[in-house]
């Protein structure tokens, strides 16, 4: 009875930290496009806490290849989102409260078949405000 009691009254402790996610506080409209060469200013609630994530910048396809219709798990099939993630920085401190990008291509990957998106990871903890296209000056 005591492991039991135990574990449930860890779970609210376990929970709450779950909870203390960085909050991103871009409003990024649905299939946004953000041009090369400008600046993009990623932002988030300032924290108190004085530890590190590690930002990302990843590139994917929105409608992904089929590579195989009955090999994957279960007879399913196999997709490739032909995803790629490159590390901005590994060290931002939550207390910066934001981030500067210029805006760039990941292999020449624009238009409205290819997403980017951010991502930040802590710990046990991770976050990705909502997806974007790239594009070329018009």
């Amino acid at each position: 009875m005591t492991k039991l009691w135990t574990a449930f009254v860890a779970v609210p402790a376990l929970l709450a930290g779950a909870a203390h996610a960085i909050h991103f506080t871009n409003d990024i409209p649905v299939d946004a496009f953000y041009e090369v060469g400008t600046e993009f200013v990623l932002m988030w609630d300032k924290e108190t806490r004085t530890d590190t994530f590690n930002l990302t910048i990843g590139a994917f396809l929105g409608e992904p290849i089929l590579v195989c219709s009955g090999c994957g798990p279960l007879g399913g099939p196999i997709y490739d989102y032909k995803d790629i993630d490159i590390v901005l920085d590994d060290a931002v401190p939550f207390t910066d409260s934001n981030y500067t990008w210029v805006v760039e291509t990941i292999d020449g990957r624009t238009g409205r078949d290819w997403y980017y998106r951010f991502g930040a990871t802590y710990g046990y903890g991770a976050n990705f405000p909502r997806a974007f296209h790239v594009k070329y000056a018009s």
